[in-house]
């Protein structure tokens, strides 16, 4: 990739990183005392470790950066911005739990909350405005126990059409596992029911797209340069500008369609009860506010967001699995049909009868998780934590890998055993779901509606299908991950065949 920079910005940006390391140096003594900063690598002068971040599991280098270093907390720089990444969950639940009034910003993406318009998106809301207490609060209702009960039907709908796609064309089980993600999120949130070739799987895939490519760290030079932001989009060089703009009106243009698309079938009285249904209908029959509208897009937006690729990844894993631990396989089936009956397909009222399926659920969250490394959090002040410094703005990252493999914690860690978190276990270990949905006051609201979807799904699965390795005698597949803001174990041939039930 090759960065448009001029000389007025090339000098600009090596002026802000001096003045960034200068005012480091002289900002690390307080009180008298000299506060070290957490170790780490040191990198080049301009762009700090950028050269040494490697380009696939960077959660596995930085857990042995905090081996090398023998510290739970390692701090290093790209540019002008100072990253320190968490590798305990001493650390974790320290500084981002126990100190969540000054860990649960989000660092600063001037490219897509100001130049795209996103700051009032849910993951990017600054945790001190009113709006994102509201945010949570309206997920949490919607989407917690009892909220979750409200969508059982539609739960157990798409399970139908789940097994009944796996069981016609079983080679496209990932494409299935995704369809029902989205048809589940998509009726949730709007109401609507997902086609082949959906347009509006399609319309929030592009939203996907373009987000993350808003986002990607490292490619915009106003994410280090903010002033940047004031270059007028006809300057020479400014071809960054022009796109973030073009984004912009495009993504409103996307978060508007599903909006006014329940708006207008509810006008017809011709429309299906839904997220957004529910909260455009004020108990008062008053108009809501130009505001209250925006805060219902942005809500039902983040469902689709924080929802799909999370259970999606999960489902994969769970299924190459299975196909690894046919004895794991065989005892949770087991346990469906002696609890269930072997003709049952499992509704979402069942699963709090399955034990080991949920002991399954968590070993996968454990041994895969769907996010290896959390979503950034910003200290908003100076903070010190074990005698170390950590500066304003300090970009915080949770690594959930590193925790879930720590030995200390999980004996065995890179064996799968969903028998550590089985009552005959009396080792006590950790519940890793503590760790796979977020910290602090950025902790997911959905996460019993996500663990319901997900233990209905696994359990429509294995009462249905017998997955396995397709060649017997041949040595098992490598388990790998993918990378990316969610993670999962990257396919591999495997065997989908109905069950033989006798």
């Amino acid at each position: 990739m090759v960065v448009e920079v001029n000389p007025i910005v090339g000098i600009y940006l090596l002026s802000t990183l001096g003045f960034y390391l200068i005012s480091s140096l002289f900002s690390r003594r307080g009180n008298g005392r000299e506060v070290p900063l957490p170790p780490g690598p040191k990198g080049s002068f301009i762009a700090g470790v950028k050269a040494q971040l490697p380009a696939s599991e960077p959660w596995k280098t930085y857990a042995s950066w905090g081996k090398q270093y023998n510290s739970p907390i390692i701090l290093f720089r790209v540019y002008n911005r100072s990253l320190a990444v968490l590798n305990t969950i001493s650390a974790i639940q320290t500084l981002l739990n126990q100190r969540a009034e000054i860990y649960s910003h989000r660092p600063m993406s001037w490219m897509y909350n100001v130049i795209c318009g996103r700051g009032q998106a849910i993951f990017q809301i600054s945790p001190t405005d009113a709006t994102h207490k509201t945010y949570r609060k309206l997920l949490q209702t919607e989407l917690g126990v009892r909220g979750t009960k409200i969508y059982a039907g539609i739960i157990q709908e798409e399970l139908g059409n789940l097994v009944e796609g796996m069981r016609s064309n079983p080679e496209r089980w990932v494409a299935h596992i995704r369809r029902n993600a989205s048809a589940v999120i998509m009726k949730v949130a709007f109401g609507y029911t997902v086609k082949e070739d959906d347009a509006f799987i399609a319309i929030a895939d592009e939203a996907s797209r373009i987000s993350s490519r808003a986002m990607q760290p490292g490619r915009w030079l106003v994410d280090y340069c903010p002033l940047l932001r004031f270059v007028p989009s006809f300057f020479p060089g400014a071809g960054w500008k022009r796109q973030g703009l073009q984004w912009r009106e495009k993504l409103q243009h996307l978060s508007e369609i599903p909006h006014q698309w329940v708006k207008s079938q509810m006008e017809k009285g011709d429309y299906t009860d839904s997220f957004t249904s529910r909260l455009l209908r004020r108990e008062d029959c008053q108009p809501l506010t130009a505001e209250e509208e925006n805060t219902i897009k942005w809500c039902a937006g983040g469902l689709y967001a924080g929802a799909g690729d999370t259970t999606v990844s999960a489902l994969i894993s769970f299924v190459l699995l299975m196909s690894l631990h046919p004895e794991v396989e065989r005892r949770a089936q087991a346990e469906l049909d002696t609890i269930l009956g072997a003709e049952h397909l499992p509704t979402p009222s069942d699963i709090e009868h399955l034990p080991y399926l949920h002991a399954i659920l968590k070993e996968v969250l454990r041994y895969a998780p769907v996010g290896n490394l959390a979503l950034p959090h910003r200290v908003i002040e100076d903070d010190e934590y074990m005698g170390y410094r950590i500066p304003k703005d300090t970009t915080v990252i949770a690594n959930v890998w590193a925790v879930m493999h720590d030995p200390e914690l999980y004996p065995d860690p890179f064996t799968f055993s969903p028998d550590r978190f089985t009552a005959s276990d009396t080792s006590r270990q950790p519940d890793p779901r503590q760790f796979a949905f977020g910290f602090g006051k950025r902790a997911c609201p959905g996460t019993h509606f996500a663990e319901t979807t997900m233990l209905v799904a696994m359990a429509g699965i294995l009462s249905q299908f017998a997955i396995s390795l397709p060649h017997k005698d041949a040595p098992p597949p490598v388990v790998e991950f993918t990378t990316g803001i969610t993670s999962h174990i990257k396919p591999f041939e495997i065997s989908i065949v109905p069950r033989v039930l006798r």
